[in-house]
Parts: C-alpha cells; sequence; structure tokens
C-alpha cells in the first residue's frame, strides 16, 4: 500500500480479525476483485487476536474508514462498540455490518447484540448492510432512527463460477435409485437442517429413497445440535453425512452431485450460502421468508420459494432441471462490481 501524498486526504478499507473469519474472506475477495480498493487495503489484527485487531485500529492513521464487521469479529459486542467509538472521535467511519441481530435468535441475545449493533450505527459516518431485510433488522435495533448514520444497501455479490458453463451431470436418476438433499455451509441450530430431515422422511413415506447431506463442517461449539440431527434422522430413516471441510475442487463437485440443493434457514438476512449454490450454477430450493423473496425479485428465477419443503423437493426430482439455473437468469452485482461501490462510498467519507 502506497503512502498518501502529503496533505490528501487518507482513506484506508482496513481489514480487522482472524484469516478464517468469513467478515475478513469476503472483505479479502472485495479487494483482490479491484486493484484500486485493494490499494487502500489495510491489514490488522492478522493473527487472529482479537487485541491486536483492536490495538491495529487504534493505530491507525487515516481520515476515512471503511471497517467491515460484526459485533463478535473483535472480541466481545463491547469490544466491537468501543473500538468503533474510539476511531469514530478521529476519523470518518462507514461500518459495513454483517449479521444484523434479529429476534428470532432469542430476545436476551437479540437485546444484547441490539444494543451494540445501534451505539456502532450511531458512531459510524455511514452504514452499508447487504439486503432491504438486513436494513429493516437495522432499524428495529435504534431506539431513534433519525439518530443513526445513513444506511446504504449494497447487495452481496454473486456471479457465476468457472464451472456453471460446463455440462451438467446426468439429470435422469434410476428408479428407485438414492437421492440427496443437499444443505451448504457451516451446521448451527437455526439452519433448517432439521426441517430438511423431515421432507426426507416425509418422501421416504412416499418410497422415494431420500438421504441428507450438509456439504460442510459443523460449527465447534454445535456438535451436539449435529448429534441431535443425526438421532432425528436416524428416527426418521434418514441417511445423513456430513462432508466436513472441502477444497474448491471438491467442494464443487459437491454442489453439483447434489439432487436437490436446499437452503431452509428460516431467518436468513443475507445469505453466502445462497449465493454459493447460485455460483455453482445451481437453483436452490428456498424457506419462504422476506429475504429470500427479495432474492428472487433482485434475480428473477433464481431461487425455488416454498413453504413446504417436502413438496418442491418431490416436484425437483421429478424435473431436475428446476434445481439449475436456466441460461437467462442474471446473477450480480458481481465482485468487481461490489468493490467498486464499496470503494465509491469510502471515496464519498
Amino acid at each position: 500500500m502506497s503512502p498518501a501524498a502529503p496533505g490528501a486526504v487518507v482513506r484506508r478499507h482496513v481489514v480487522a480479525g482472524a484469516p478464517s473469519h468469513g467478515v475478513v474472506i469476503h472483505a479479502e475477495r472485495l479487494a483482490a476483485a479491484l486493484p484500486a480498493l485493494a490499494a487502500v487495503t489495510e491489514r490488522v489484527g492478522a493473527d487472529g487476536a482479537a487485541d491486536a485487531a483492536r490495538l491495529g485500529l487504534d493505530l491507525l492513521v487515516a481520515d476515512a474508514v471503511l471497517l467491515p464487521l460484526t459485533d463478535h469479529l473483535l472480541g466481545t459486542s463491547a469490544d466491537a462498540v468501543e473500538a468503533v467509538e474510539r476511531l469514530a472521535r478521529r476519523s470518518r467511519v462507514a461500518v459495513v455490518l454483517h449479521d444484523v441481530p434479529q429476534p428470532e435468535e432469542g430476545q436476551a441475545r437479540w437485546r444484547r447484540r441490539r444494543d451494540a449493533y445501534a451505539r456502532i450505527a450511531c458512531a459510524a459516518t455511514a452504514v452499508v448492510v447487504s439486503s432491504d431485510h438486513e436494513a429493516a433488522l437495522l432499524r428495529a435495533c435504534l431506539d431513534d432512527p433519525a439518530s443513526a448514520a445513513p444506511v446504504t444497501v449494497l447487495p452481496l455479490p454473486v456471479e457465476a463460477g468457472p464451472s456453471t458453463g460446463a455440462a451438467r451431470p446426468e439429470m435422469a436418476r434410476a428408479e428407485g435409485g438414492r437421492v440427496e438433499l443437499g444443505v451448504l455451509g457451516w451446521i448451527h441450530p437455526g439452519k433448517g437442517l432439521g426441517e430438511v430431515v423431515d421432507a426426507a422422511g416425509d418422501l421416504r413415506d412416499r418410497g422415494v429413497d431420500a438421504a441428507v447431506v450438509n456439504v460442510g463442517d459443523v460449527v465447534a461449539d454445535h456438535v451436539d445440535h449435529l448429534r441431535e440431527l443425526e438421532r432425528r434422522a436416524a428416527a426418521r430413516g434418514v441417511p445423513f453425512r456430513v462432508t466436513g471441510y472441502l477444497p474448491d475442487d471438491a467442494m464443487a463437485r459437491a454442489l453439483a452431485a447434489v439432487d436437490v440443493p436446499v437452503a431452509a434457514h428460516r431467518h436468513i438476512s443475507a445469505s453466502g450460502s445462497v449465493n454459493s449454490w447460485l455460483s455453482a450454477g445451481r437453483r436452490p430450493v428456498v424457506v419462504d421468508g422476506t429475504y429470500v423473496r427479495e432474492v428472487a425479485r433482485r434475480m428473477p428465477g433464481s431461487v425455488t420459494v416454498t413453504d413446504d419443503l417436502a413438496a418442491a423437493a418431490a416436484a425437483a426430482l421429478d424435473d431436475p432441471s428446476l434445481t439449475w439455473l436456466a441460461p437467462d437468469v442474471v446473477l450480480g452485482p458481481s465482485w468487481r462490481e461490489s468493490a467498486q461501490a464499496h470503494l465509491d462510498l469510502l471515496e464519498s467519507l
């Protein structure tokens, strides 16, 4: 990163936190998509220590800062609030908020996180969220919306992956052959895997040899939830497996091999897993909700919205073409377009 010329406004896209954190991975990929954003990107706390990330922010010298953030990226919710408030006393700060709190995560947790996001939004010069639904959730965190910074919605980037245009696997399945309903991402309560298991059980009751696969691993704190899912699947006679971590090539093959891609989280406010299905050329079955309706409006033909997973899965098995994106479906924004939108916001500060 080149030093700014004397007297010039110093603007920085600051990526703070552990390299394995989803917010950090996303921010680094944005920077990689646009050289002009990469040129002003500064990394702090890359060793994964939250206190090092906070110290890096405290030592940062910049007039304007674009800061991707969740309330636990820098330690506790209180740590994040204090770090942003200190930074905002000396710099103009646009905070890119991910994982906006919602009541469905439980009242005690929601109140704690709501207060943190409200203070961050009030300290910032500008706020970015990833969907209109997240913007509404953020407003619900605020006692006085007029006291918060203006909110800009920049949808998560989604573009066709390198293998999307390749020949699709044979769609016809052998009569009576096993089929898999696939869920993508980290296993945790609220992911909707239990409902997917039940849908597979309903299909088995109709004579379909249905199984469930989670493409991804389990969150370390939620191994007990995985055991509950395994018991639930066993009770319904549903074969259930977890792939664990997959490198990119294996992930691409797994996403192509699933018979019915599913996103069953009822309370998503923005979803990287839905976008990953889309990037793989798949059209996932998604459980109805405010955010998925927003996706369906923004990218017509990209998702199959349902309130009945078993019925939607059965329809997809009858016509597998429903699980693949049609050639005329337009995805977006691209990573480069999203990076440019973030840079434009930073340059407006």
